[in-house]
């Protein structure tokens, strides 16, 4: 019998030098990307996703420490840890569903919006997001998991209108000085 090594992209080594792609574009029709489909590509800086898109699997760009932009308003989830250190600094989630924990973990992102789709944030989802500033929650119906904007220590306003804020949902955001529910 024949063995088959499953590789991904970003392991890089001898076979394949994937720390040299900076651009991403998945074709129309692509409906799921799978979980560590791009991890680790440090010099990718931008993707460009089709309006076919609804699903990104676990960990998918976990890691793609200069990823800065990627098209996500057709996307309805994301999974665990998918933009996990990444340094995204605008993301825009028009048609999202639920982000899953840790998704948006360590990036650099400014302010979100959260739109009336949406249905649920896992644990850490935007934890130690160290530039946000801002959250706008536009669900009634939301779960907020535990820790979701945790360490967010430049969050200086929230307007929340969620069904479900779990415990230390914004622990730690010590300039957090306006929360309007």
């Amino acid at each position: 019998p024949y063995m088959i090594k499953q590789m991904y992209i970003g392991d890089g080594g001898e076979e394949f030098d994937g720390q040299r792609i900076t651009k991403v574009v998945i074709p129309e029709g692509v409906t799921h990307i799978n979980e560590y489909a791009f991890a680790k590509l440090t010099a990718l800086e931008e993707v460009v996703l089709p309006k076919s898109l609804i699903n990104i699997g676990l960990k998918a760009f976990y890691n793609c420490t200069k990823l800065k932009t990627i098209n996500l308003e057709n996307v309805k989830f994301i999974n665990g840890s998918a933009f996990e250190n990444c340094i995204l600094e605008e993301v825009k989630l028009d048609n999202i569903n639920a982000i899953g924990d840790y998704s948006f973990k360590n990036c650099h992102l400014n302010y979100v919006v959260l739109p009336k789709s949406s249905q649920s944030l896992g644990v850490g989802s935007f934890a130690n997001n160290k530039y946000l500033t801002g959250i706008e929650f536009k669900a009634s119906k939301m779960k907020i998991g535990t820790s979701a904007f945790g360490g967010c220590d430049r969050l200086v306003s929230i307007s929340v209108n969620a069904a479900v804020i779990s415990s230390y949902a914004f622990s730690d955001c010590t300039s957090l000085t306006t929360v309007k529910l």
